[in-house]
């Protein structure tokens, strides 16, 4: 249904592939055309039809089969298959039907009131099942998706909880109940600019607007998760991100992530499950070799570096552009906020937050390390434990440097099984005791006993917010030592990246000649590679093989 929901003025695919090149080139830009949400006249004069509405029942009555695709998707389920997560082997997710995710901003879901979590998913309030049935379908709701007018809230009834206020005061709050099946929503009409039944008739195509309802506010604030989206996303300017600006491409999330049948594609280094087997990269619409300059023998060729590093490494220099962006995040500091808890006030953990950051840059090849509850944890530093991490390096196949955000924040590890506890987020956002939650969380994991507080972290690959061919990074930005301006350089390619040499540089030269004066990194390297024509693996410790060159020694 996404492919048939398609805005009608966007271009075709190679038509869109002509353009996008062109802007990532030469920095030409379409004129201006904001996006709007469109619908085709056939949908309008159907759904003007629509006389009252009953929930997602009134969409089900003519599009069973569009809820059907929907049912099975990580949307819907919030589950999902895990074939790029290396220390997973089944289906993983934030769901109820087996997730048990851990990350470093919310925690996890499992041992918190369903309603804390799930505002953000497309069910209408019940927990999913993997057995498709009539309630199921009716447990989707539509609107959230195609209707950028639409709110929802959770029906009544409702319980009071008292909690600590500001100041020593108390505050108290309304939650609803849950029973084994979760909860319902409902409109909610006070908030509604129109009412439901016009929202039901005037049911549109996916905008920009319609994806950043859940994805701009994922991890509790606007850009807060992402770094590289935020609410200025649906209308970002074209210096922000050109391919959804609409003084740029003005293109919608589903022109790159649509897979079709309510699947989408794209997975980041901290999402366990996948929706589309299919990988999402530039190349889909920019090629291999964007750039037209390949050259195997020249290496300041642009499209030979695009062979290891990923377009987004270059033209997304800076993230969190538009709005800062969370980088750490404390537990232990809590404060009061008056926006939480739907707006009426919670308690929310301290966070360090930053505009204009420049990435960490990690080797990637499309899998990645996800940390799972009841596994132990990955220590990749004296009392630093990752929760993310991304797979690659400079010896492994189809592995690119790409822009990263590192995100650092701290929680409970069991002292017995050196397992993380998974403190209740909504017994936090209620109390802002973070003793209280690792509480709830051993009570209902059944890890009883001593814990530590350890310093967690994880790694999420930056995609959004690409800039033209002007605003790229140019080579001195990571290669300031090769005697190239652009400084200072952004990554340590030997300490960081896997470039150092396989020996010191008394043994790497003695290889084929005595010691000689340093003539400085770019006309050694060029020499060596440009002009005898040999290969890495001589004097690193990983081989560029596609390039052709030669292992034979050249004794001088």
């Amino acid at each position: 249904m996404i492919n048939q929901l398609m805005p009608q003025n966007h271009w075709s695919k190679p038509a869109r592939w002509v353009a996008a090149l062109l802007a990532g080139l030469t920095g030409w830009v379409p004129s201006p055309s904001a996006q709007v949400a469109t619908v085709s006249p056939a949908a309008q004069q159907a759904h003007a039809g629509i006389t009252v509405y009953d929930g997602p029942a009134t969409c089900i009555a003519c599009h069973e089969q569009q809820a059907r695709e929907m049912f099975g998707s990580v949307h819907y389920q919030e589950m999902g298959a895990t074939p790029n997560i290396t220390n997973l082997s089944g289906p993983a997710g934030k769901g109820a039907n087996g997730g048990r995710v851990m990350n470093s901003y919310c925690g996890t879901p499992t041992t918190s009131s369903r309603a804390t979590c799930a505002t953000c998913h497309v069910g209408n309030g019940r927990i999913p099942s993997t057995q498709i049935s009539a309630e199921q379908l009716l447990n989707i709701d539509c609107l959230l998706c195609h209707q950028d007018a639409y709110k929802r809230v959770p029906a009544p009834p409702y319980q009071t909880v008292t909690m600590p206020g500001p100041a020593g005061s108390t505050h108290t709050i309304q939650t609803v109940v849950e029973d084994a099946t979760g909860f319902q929503f409902v409109p909610d009409v006070a908030k509604m600019t129109t009412s439901i039944l016009d929202v039901a008739r005037s049911v549109h195509r996916p905008t920009r607007a319609s994806c950043l309802r859940c994805h701009a506010g994922a991890g509790g604030s606007d850009g807060g998760k992402r770094g590289d989206i935020s609410t200025v996303t649906a209308n970002p300017p074209v210096t922000s991100d050109i391919h959804m600006s609409p003084q740029g491409m003005d293109l919608a999330c589903a022109d790159c992530h649509s897979a079709g049948q309510h699947r989408v594609m794209g997975r980041g280094v901290d999402l366990r499950p996948n929706d589309s087997p299919d990988r999402l990269t530039c190349a889909r619409c920019h090629g291999e070799r964007p750039h037209g300059d390949y050259n195997a023998r020249n290496s300041s060729s642009r499209d030979l570096h695009a062979t290891r590093v990923a377009c987004q490494t270059c033209h997304i220099p800076k993230f969190a552009k538009d709005t800062s962006t969370e980088m750490e995040r404390n537990w232990i500091v809590p404060h009061f906020s008056p926006t939480a808890c739907r707006g009426q006030g919670g308690w929310v953990p301290s966070e360090v937050r930053a505009s204009n950051v420049t990435p960490i840059y990690k080797w990637f090849d499309g899998t990645s390390y996800a940390h799972v509850l009841g596994q132990p944890l990955l220590q990749v530093a004296l009392g630093d434990y990752a929760l993310a991490l991304p797979n690659g390096s400079a010896k492994t196949a189809n592995s690119k440097i790409y822009p990263m955000k590192l995100h650092r924040s701290n929680s409970a590890r069991h002292v017995a099984t050196g397992q993380m506890i998974p403190h209740s987020t909504f017994t936090y956002f209620t109390s802002g005791d973070f003793a209280k939650a690792v509480a709830e969380g051993q009570r209902q994991s059944g890890l009883d006993g001593a814990y530590t507080v350890v310093k967690v972290h994880e790694y999420q690959t930056i995609n959004h917010g690409v800039e033209n061919a002007a605003n790229a990074l140019k080579c001195g930005a990571c290669h300031q030592a090769s005697g190239l301006t652009g400084g200072p350089a952004r990554m340590n390619l030997q300490r960081d990246l896997g470039y150092q040499l396989k020996g010191s540089t008394k043994q790497v030269c003695s290889q084929c000649h005595s010691s000689k004066r340093s003539e400085g990194f770019l006309k050694t390297h060029n020499k060596h590679v440009k002009d005898k024509q040999i290969d890495c693996s001589l004097c690193h410790t990983f081989s560029r093989t596609e390039r052709g060159l030669s292992t034979r020694r050249v004794r001088d």
